[in-house]
Order: C-alpha cells, then structure tokens, then sequence
C-alpha cells in the first residue's frame, strides 16, 4: 500500500473513526484503525461489538493495499505533523507515515483480523432533518438510564406513528418525549438505540454539516446503517420490551404553575448547592402568587428562593432530586415553563408554556419525611 493524502484529510479522518476505540477492547485488533484504499479514496473503519465507524478521506492511491493501526497512536502522531502532503506505505507488517521532515513507523495487525460489518442496506431509507434529529436527541438522552442492569432503559425509542417521529427516553424515575412532525408518513419505524451513540451520531452529523440524518435497517441482523456524508455508521439496536409510557403519563391535574424557565434554573441551580448532602433534594413550593424553592443540608446550611409565577389550582408542596430538575431546564426548548401535578406523591409534568415545542417530560417526586 502506498498512499499520498493531506495532513487535514487524514486527521479529520482519524478524529471520527477513534472516537470508536474501546479503552478495553474484547480483541487487540479493536484497539486498531483499519487503513483501506478503494477508488480514490482511503477508508479508515474503526469497531466495537455494537458499533462500526467508516470515514472516507480523499487521497492519491499510487498502490492499494490494508492494514490495521494502533487508533489512538496513530491519530495522536498524525495530529503533531506540519500541514502538508504526506505519505503513507505499507510493507512487511510496518506501516510508515512521512513527511518531507519526518517519518514514524508503526507495528500493524492483519486486515483480515479486522471484524467486517455492512455499510449499505436493502431497506426503505428514512430520512430525518438534522434539526430535528438534533432536537430529539438532546432533549431525551439526558434522561436515559446509564446502568446497564436494564439495557432497554439505556436506549432511546424511535418510533414513527401518524403523527410524526417520536423520540423517547425513561430511566423509570424521569421520562422525556420530543415529537417530530414529518412531510410524509413513516411506516414500520420503531427501534430502541443505544443513547450514547445516538448522542456520537449528531455529533459527527453537526461536524459534516450534513442536512439530513438519513438510516437504513438491516432487518433481523438488528443493526442500523446511518449515512452522514463521507462518514457511516453501522450500530447494534438494544432488544428488549420499552416501557409502555401511555400508562405514566397523566391526563388530569390540580394544580398548574407558568414559570420562566431561565428564573427557574438560575434558582434550582442556587438550591443544589445546599442539596448536595441531603439526598439531592429541592422543594418546590407552590403558593397562589409564587413558586418558593428550598433546600437545606444540616452540616452546610440553607437556602430559600421566591419567584413569581403564575398558579392555576391547588397549593401544594412537592420535592424533585434536583438533578433531574438541571438536566431537563438546560435542555428546556421554551422561555415558559409549564408544570403540572396532582399532589405531593404524583408526578410532575413538564412543558413549554407556549405549546409551540412538542416536547414532554415527567419527573417522579421525592416523598418528603415527615
């Protein structure tokens, strides 16, 4: 293998594809980037047991050939040469990097070690703009679960109904929901994908500048092609039965409160100083003119915190681990707030006052001693 290719191709190359190195890979060659000619370009595949990342570079291909490299060596020493043209050659299990002042060897592994997966599908292709990809990633996967004891739960649900696209999130304490409205309907669309590769998709769709998240099932293989520009990506789906949601989420209230959701940040955020030691809780409570957050910790202090709000129904008392709280408002899609609940032990629902944004999220109270 001889290869002439830019120092900003390779690289930009290899940030993507070493994203996927595993810290303990189940074998030596996953700790390894797959270099490929094809055409006119170099393809550089990186792998885990549940996903596969494909970049191609655009290069001058004098010989073809393949090899695997250390992932994160290689990038990091990719990442230290000048910007110009370099060159890559391989021969006698020795892959060698070179510019016109310098020039690094590497020890290799064989390509064919390498795990292959598919990097095109049979199926009908969906096709999600990136905004709302974007959209319904963000304001779900913060509330997906990160213990692998439940797999289902550390997923996020895509699912297509006449309504649109909706993405879904629970951890069985919080639940969140953002619906997507789509030009034409989406049929036979409902898989359970990891969340955090989710998260690594819209990253690399953002940095390719692509318009359209655009993915193709494999069918019984149980794993998704994406297409995003020059890069693919091949995930495993999660299995498994996600929870039936239609029964947690409530249909009637009894007390309803508008509140501006940056006001409302910047005090649960006070709160949580004082929370910290004493169960991550802050109380909420809702009085005829006005919320009063509170959060208290015997060994640090005290803190109390009134804002106006607009109350609609029954006073009450309520208590949220204020993580949950964070996590929802700085993902929050609406300057307003609306919280709704049916008492202290009920759970508290949350949306954009304006009723613009279709987005959902629930929060299961703390029950308060005493």
């Amino acid at each position: 293998m001889r290869v002439t290719i830019l120092k900003e191709n390779l690289y930009k190359a290899l940030s993507i594809a070493s994203r996927n190195i595993s810290l303990r890979p189940q074998l030596p060659v996953l700790n390894n980037i797959l270099l490929k000619t094809e055409g006119d370009g170099l393809i550089l595949s990186s792998a885990t047991m549940e996903l596969g990342i494909v970049v191609k570079a655009g290069a001058k291909i004098e010989e073809e050939g393949e090899t695997t490299v250390a992932g994160r060596l290689f990038t990091e020493y990719i990442s230290q040469l000048p910007s110009e043209k370099l060159t890559l050659s391989f021969d006698k299990d020795v892959l060698t990097a070179k510019t016109q002042s310098a020039s690094g060897s590497f020890t290799t592994l064989p390509a064919k070690d390498f795990p292959s997966f598919p990097v095109s599908g049979k199926n009908e292709t969906v096709s999600i703009p990136l905004l709302a990809f974007q959209n319904g990633v963000i304001r779900t996967a913060f509330a997906a679960s990160t213990d692998d004891g439940r797999p289902v739960l550390t997923g996020i649900r895509i699912l297509a109904s006449n309504k649109g696209i909706g993405f879904y999130a629970t951890d069985g304490y919080r639940l969140s929901i953002e619906q997507i409205k789509t030009e034409k309907e989406v049929g036979g669309l409902d898989f359970i994908f990891p969340a955090r590769i989710l998260v690594e998709i819209l990253k690399i769709a953002q940095e390719e500048q692509v318009k359209d998240i655009l993915f193709t099932s494999l069918g019984e293989k149980k794993q998704v092609i994406f297409s995003l520009g020059k890069v693919t990506v091949v995930t495993r789906l999660i299995e498994g039965d996600f929870p039936n949601i239609e029964k947690i989420i409530p249909t009637t209230f009894k007390t309803k409160v508008t509140v501006e959701a940056e006001k409302f940040l910047s005090s649960v955020k006070m709160c949580s100083l004082f929370a910290r030691g004493s169960s991550n809780i802050v109380k909420i409570k809702i009085q005829k003119n006005g919320l009063r957050l509170s959060a208290n910790t015997p060994q640090v202090g005290e803190n109390v915190d009134e804002m106006d709000a607009a109350v609609e129904g029954e006073e009450m008392e309520i208590a949220f681990n204020y993580r949950f709280l964070l996590d929802l408002l700085n993902n929050f899609p609406d300057k307003e707030v609306l919280l709704e609940s049916s008492g202290p032990l009920n759970p508290g629902v949350f949306k954009p006052a304006s009723g613009k944004e279709n987005f959902l999220h629930i929060i299961m109270p703390v029950r308060l001693q005493g």
